[in-house]
C-alpha cells in the first residue's frame, strides 16, 4: 500500500465495512485506516446494526457487502435484537432509524446480473469484487462527496422488494 497516505480530512470520516469473508473485511478495515478513515467492521448485519445504533460517532459511509449470511442463519437475541438480513436489507434499516446515510454496495456479481435480480444501484455507489485498494479508496472518497442516500416518506411500510437503491 505504498503511496497511500492518510489524509486530515480522511481522519473525521467514519466507516463501516460489513462483510462476512473476513478476508474482505481485513482488506477493506487494513487500507482504510491506512489511509487515515477510522473504522468499525461487522461479519454481518446483525452485528452492524448493533454497532450502527450504539455508536456515539456518526458513521459517514457503510460500505457493505450485498449479499450477507440469510436470516435463517442467525436469529435475534436478548444482547442483540437485530436479525441477519442481506446488504441491501441492512440499507433499509438503517434508514428506517434514520433518513439519510451514504453506502458503498460491494459484489461479485455485476450491475447487470443484479438489475435482474431487481436490485438497481447507482454505478457510483457500486465496487465490483475482486478490487483493487486503489480503486477502494478511490470509491470511497467518492462516495464520500457524493449525496447520501434519502428515505423516501413511504420507505418505513415499503417492502424491501420496491426499495431503489440509487438516487
Amino acid at each position: 500500500m505504498v503511496g497511500h497516505r492518510s489524509s486530515p480530512s480522511n481522519s473525521l470520516r467514519h466507516i463501516l465495512v460489513v462483510d462476512d469473508d473476513p478476508s474482505m473485511r481485513l482488506l477493506c478495515t487494513t487500507s482504510l485506516k491506512h489511509a487515515g478513515y477510522h473504522v468499525r467492521e461487522a461479519e454481518g448485519s446483525s452485528e452492524a446494526m448493533a454497532i450502527y445504533t450504539a455508536s456515539a460517532t456518526p458513521i459517514d459511509l457503510l460500505l457493505t457487502d450485498l449479499f450477507l449470511p440469510p436470516a435463517e442463519l442467525h436469529l435475534s437475541s436478548v444482547t442483540n435484537p437485530y436479525p441477519r438480513v442481506n446488504g441491501h436489507d441492512l440499507i433499509h434499516q438503517i434508514l428506517s432509524l434514520k433518513t439519510e446515510l451514504r453506502a458503498l454496495f460491494m459484489s461479485s456479481h455485476s450491475l447487470s446480473h443484479l438489475a435482474a435480480q431487481g436490485i438497481e444501484i447507482q454505478p457510483d455507489r457500486f465496487l465490483s469484487k475482486p478490487f483493487s485498494v486503489e480503486t477502494l479508496l478511490a470509491r470511497v472518497a467518492a462516495v464520500l462527496a457524493l449525496p447520501p442516500i434519502h428515505r423516501a416518506p413511504s420507505t418505513a411500510s415499503a417492502s424491501p422488494g420496491s426499495i431503489q437503491w440509487c438516487d
